[in-house]
């Protein structure tokens, strides 16, 4: 017998043993696929279950925030009729964009709503820079702040995602300065969320490098990608995922030794940010053409 025929026959009739013996092996825990829904929140939530489901997507990244699909301040009105309408169609909102980045006593009431409904992941908001100040000095008071929400998020039972963002202005451009913030916050109480294009442009060639230094605080990954265009090559234009300078290598290796986690996709290659009603199911078919290959992908 040919020695693969041989080695494929062995193992075919090992996992029959196993099944006999009632020792199925363990399945795989699946990367949640979550669409942000920026680009179509014109759509009301039984329609974009509906939209979500055909995808093959398993929920959201919601919008809760100013200018959002709901107003912070509407949150115990309209979250409990997100969740139900979302549910219908086997949806949930995994991940809830904010603008948290510190605890007050109307952000407490807020997180305390989306733990009544099961939500207890949240992007955070943004820490920037003031480009004329100290940079490292303010990423030791960045710290203190980070510290205080992990320590909140700690005790109730939620983790913060800080999303890695290019630009100057805002910390977690390099990476290093990001890895500085956590170096001694637990992951489950404030991880980051890589998101791929903002990584891939601050970067460039020393991407596995500082890859590395976020490796172990990654919490959710978010897929969208980019090109550099114009004359001089210096002007960033969002395309479709697996057209620019995000690929599955980098993904693969984003992914390599962790845990599922949340997979957000961001589809920013469209007419606006924001869809009006009246073309928002552009953005609904953009949008499934983006989780389609991150499938592909998986």
């Amino acid at each position: 017998m040919e020695r693969r025929d041989f080695l494929a026959k062995s193992g075919a009739a090992l996992a029959g043993l196993g099944a006999v013996q009632g020792k199925t092996p363990p399945r795989k825990r699946p990367w949640p696929i979550v669409a942000f829904e920026k680009p179509f929140q014109a759509l009301d939530y039984d329609r974009m279950g509906e939209e979500l489901a055909k995808m093959g997507a398993q929920g959201i990244e919601a919008t809760i925030r100013k200018g959002g699909h709901i107003e912070q301040k509407n949150a115990a009105r309209e979250v409990p009729e997100m969740v139900k309408a979302l549910a219908k169609n086997a949806q949930k909102a995994l991940l809830v964009a904010s603008n948290i980045s510190e605890i007050t006593p109307e952000n407490e009431t807020f997180l305390q709503i989306l733990k009544a409904h099961g939500i207890t992941r949240y992007r955070m908001g943004y820490f920037r820079y003031d480009l004329n100040g100290d940079m490292l000095q303010q990423v030791r008071g960045f710290k203190v702040k980070a510290e205080e929400l992990a320590a909140y998020n700690r005790e109730n039972g939620f983790q913060g995602i800080y999303q890695l963002h290019s630009g100057s202005k805002f910390l977690g451009g390099l990476s290093w300065d990001l890895g500085l913030l956590l170096e001694e916050i637990d992951p489950s109480e404030i991880g980051i969320g890589f998101d791929l294009r903002h990584f891939r442009t601050d970067a460039g060639l020393s991407w596995k490098a500082a890859l590395q230094v976020a490796r172990k605080h990654i919490r959710a990954i978010y897929v969208k990608d980019a090109v550099w265009a114009g004359k001089r090559s210096d002007q960033l234009k969002s395309v479709p995922l697996d057209s620019g300078f995000v690929n599955q290598e980098i993904f693969d290796e984003v992914r390599k030794g962790q845990k599922a986690m949340p997979l957000s996709v961001h589809m920013e290659w469209g007419i606006a940010p924001i869809y009006p009603k009246g073309r928002v199911m552009e953005a609904v078919e953009k949008m499934a053409r983006e989780v389609k290959t991150l499938r592909s992908w998986l």
